[in-house]
């Protein structure tokens, strides 16, 4: 796309949206420990825990998630994913724990696999996570948005690009005129089939989800919402609104949750969760292992609780409510599947397995051997 192009676009986006958004969103987010003791009861050690810790790690929570929070109870989950606490300033982690830097085309568009890039749209969240995996970058002084051009010109040159994953920072934090660019440019490359937005928005702060943002998502024909969220007291008549609208535009909605230790690390507390999460139309697709974040040591739960939880997902849930259990690996080595090893031995042709339920079974392997069709597909050859 030419110069004079990307600026026409952009002048008619930004042209359409003003007349149809008619507004500009409020933006109710808590961030100082003095205007959070207006909502919770903080004694001084609790305020200054909060303002010293702030000022290593950032802090904003959005006033609708204070209010689906315990405010008696210190352990309340949504209490814990979201207010500084004096562990984050010990233990270890690193700052880039997935080693995104390494595979960063630009400053804000990261290719690691085949076939598939992630676009760092925005630097800001509507709530910082006290486990945040980029905490090193959302809610600093770091600016995507400076280097969106060289993205786009890198996704055009990418021949084996064919999905993007728009992260951030949260993209529906975007002002609707920036995202709605951002989707036409994606759009305009022909190569790029299918688009991913990764989200917390609709269980934090789901009136950020404003009209303009649906209709840029429009004429996108495999859209996938990939909505983080860990705990069932998340699950709000607010966020069940926000999905109903998600779905009214086509889009496919997933979700992802990190498991987090005296948050959701309960088999019957995931399995609410996951159950709820089908009814209303979302495949819960991941339950990711804590990445080796700095700061978040205390969120990690050992990964024999978690295959354990899994057993017993896989044992009373409907496959529909089973997430992938996955472990990021520190460093940028990938994702991994962490699970039960259900296959035991074998003996011959004979292989001896073990049901969700710990019953002993036995399969007979005894398939003849696979042979290429010579179909072409391999070759990139129509079929």
């Amino acid at each position: 796309m030419g110069e004079e192009q990307k600026s026409s676009l952009r002048t008619a986006t930004l042209k359409l949206l003003r007349k149809k958004e008619g507004r500009t969103a409020t933006l109710p987010f808590i961030t100082r420990a003095t205007d959070l003791s207006k909502y919770l009861c903080l004694n001084n050690q609790s305020k200054t825990e909060i303002e010293q810790v702030s000022e290593v790690f950032p802090f904003r929570v959005p006033k609708f998630y204070l209010s689906l929070m315990d405010k008696e109870n210190p352990s309340c989950p949504i209490r814990m994913q979201s207010l500084p606490s004096w562990e984050e300033l010990g233990g270890t982690g690193e700052a880039d724990p997935l080693g995104e830097q390494r595979v960063s085309i630009t400053s804000s568009f990261l290719k690691k696999y085949p076939g598939r890039g992630v676009f760092l749209a925005g630097a800001r969240c509507a709530m910082y996570c006290r486990f945040c995996n980029r905490r090193r970058l959302v809610g600093r002084h770091w600016n995507p948005k400076s280097s969106w051009e060289e993205s786009f010109q890198q996704m055009e040159c990418q021949a084996d690009l064919k999905e993007i994953i728009v992260s951030g920072g949260d993209p529906f934090m975007l002002p609707v005129s920036n995202f709605a660019y951002v989707m036409e440019r994606l759009k305009a490359i022909e190569r790029i089939k299918t688009v991913r937005v990764s989200t917390r928005i609709p269980v934090v702060y789901p009136e950020g989800l404003l009209g303009g943002h649906l209709e840029a998502l429009s004429g996108i024909s495999s859209l996938w919402i990939v909505i983080h969220i860990n705990h069932p007291k998340e699950i709000s008549p607010e966020f069940v609104d926000a999905v109903r609208r998600l779905r009214g535009i086509g889009a496919n909605i997933l979700s992802q949750t990190v498991l987090l230790r005296r948050v959701n690390d309960c088999a019957h507390i995931l399995r609410s969760l996951f159950e709820t999460l089908v009814s209303l139309g979302i495949k819960p697709y991941y339950l990711f292992q804590l990445d080796e974040v700095m700061g978040a040591g205390h969120f990690k739960v050992r990964i024999e609780e978690g295959i354990r939880i899994m057993r017993y997902l896989r044992e009373y849930c409907s496959g529909l409510a089973i997430p992938y259990y996955a472990l990021d690996i520190t460093g940028g080595l990938g994702k991994i599947p962490l699970d039960y090893r259900y296959l035991k031995r074998r003996r011959g042709k004979e292989v001896y397995v073990e049901s969700p339920a710990g019953a002993a079974g036995m399969y007979t392997d005894n398939g003849k051997k696979s042979k290429c069709a010579s179909c072409g597909v391999c070759k990139g050859q129509a079929t």
